[in-house]
């Protein structure tokens, strides 16, 4: 394999044009966007706490969205191509000189590389030991500490190693975690955990140090959920000092709010939520905040299926809608990335991540997108050549190259 490792330059583009359709192909080339849509919801007043209500039944419009709408520009990073360094299309945590690259399935060692895709090391190991991990739901880099943390499926523990992959002593949470998500503030020493309140699960997020002691909790009350794994945590963390939490719930559904955690006053404080136009059953659903926008998704009754392990439920139709947090106007939106051809995004809705959107793609895959997006017969001249730049730099024997989007603040 390739062993050399590039950031690809020259790939850097600034798009400004837009598109905007209303149901009608003949509104394709209007560019005010979400200037031009119906206001969809209004803030209501909850006890203290200001939360924008969006009602389905105000939503009429679908617009296309740039991807460069929201974000600063596209870097592509091709990962060093050493058999060690190998890598799948599974999860990436970024920091400003680090990427980490998540395990796949099945599980396989983390493994970090610099931000150039040099490889550097395999974080601990899959497996039962000390510090062995098999499925990790949540990661993160702590540059100023040398650490990495992992967030292991059902666990007491976080996971602590430093920038040499080396185990340290893990972290105590003082609850056991079906799932968690988490955010280390490297400056203070604390840990903020959200996790899936099974019952009688004694807090749903809390602040403690990094010794294990709890500083303070907010209980599940209301929100907790079911014994069930087919429930989800969230926490997107799309914008600084917001630990965002939403508890994606499907087994069963029901109304609910995504929330921001008041670390000062120890809140979980509703911020937005969305009233179904059906809600018997209410459909699947989640939400997600950008730094100007709140998005969400919900499908159509779920398709259930019969295997050998019993019952498989996954989504009916999914729609994804926007709201401007400024005006309230809204619409169901649609995403294409002009940085790439205009290819359609799937899932709009939950791209950001950490304040990314990042795709991390197998060579033979990427190279089937841009053959296909080359047979376009309404490429730029500029955008084409670009494609065909990236095209002829790529080697099936390659390892995975990562997209990388960074979130507008």
């Amino acid at each position: 394999m390739d062993a050399s490792s590039k950031l690809l330059g020259g790939l850097l583009i600034t798009l400004a044009t837009v598109s905007c359709i209303t149901g009608n192909k003949n509104n394709a080339g209007r560019k005010n966007l979400l200037k031009d849509c119906p206001v969809v919801g209004q803030y209501v007043q909850v006890g203290d706490n200001k939360v924008l209500s969006c009602d389905q039944k105000l939503l009429t419009d679908t617009i296309r969205l740039p991807l460069s709408f929201f974000t600063e520009d596209m870097e592509i990073v091709k990962l060093d191509g050493r058999d060690t360094a190998l890598v799948t299309q599974c999860g990436v945590s970024l920091s400003d000189n680090y990427i980490l690259i998540h395990s796949g399935y099945p599980p396989t060692a983390f493994k970090l590389f610099d931000r150039k895709g040099n490889y550097l090391t395999d974080v601990g190991a899959v497996g039962q030991g000390p510090g062995e991990y098999n499925f990790v739901y949540d990661a993160q880099i702590d540059e100023k500490n040398d650490r990495i943390y992992l967030m292991p499926w059902q666990t007491e523990n976080l996971f602590v190693y430093n920038l040499k992959g080396e185990t340290l002593a893990p972290i105590p949470l003082g609850i056991r975690c079906p799932k968690a998500m988490f955010k280390v503030d490297p400056e203070k020493g604390t840990l903020t955990v959200a996790t899936l309140p099974f019952p009688k699960t004694p807090a749903l997020v809390w602040v403690q140090d990094l010794a294990g002691n709890h500083i303070q909790e907010v209980g599940p009350g209301h929100l907790e959920v079911p014994w069930t794994f087919n429930n989800e945590i969230l926490c997107n963390l799309n914008m600084p000092n917001v630990f965002d939490v939403n508890l994606l719930c499907v087994e069963p559904t029901r109304p609910d709010s995504l929330y921001h955690y008041d670390i000062e006053n120890n809140r979980l404080r509703p911020t937005f939520t969305f009233n179904h136009s059906k809600t018997d059953p209410i459909p699947w659903h989640g939400f997600n905040e950008w730094p100007n926008h709140f998005v969400g998704q919900f499908s159509g009754p779920p398709v259930v299926q019969q295997n050998e392990h019993g019952t498989i439920a996954t989504p009916g139709e999914t729609v994804h809608y926007i709201v401007d947090k400024n005006t309230c106007k809204g619409a169901y939106f649609k995403i294409y990335n002009d940085y790439f051809g205009d290819q359609e995004i799937e899932w709009p809705s939950g791209i950001f991540s950490n304040g990314y959107y990042i795709r991390n793609m197998e060579p033979g895959n990427l190279l089937t997108e841009i053959e296909t997006l080359l047979k376009k017969s309404d490429l730029s001249s500029d955008m084409r050549k670009k494609l065909t730049d990236i095209q002829n730099m790529i080697d099936e024997n390659d390892n995975n190259y990562l997209m990388i989007y960074p979130l507008k603040r």
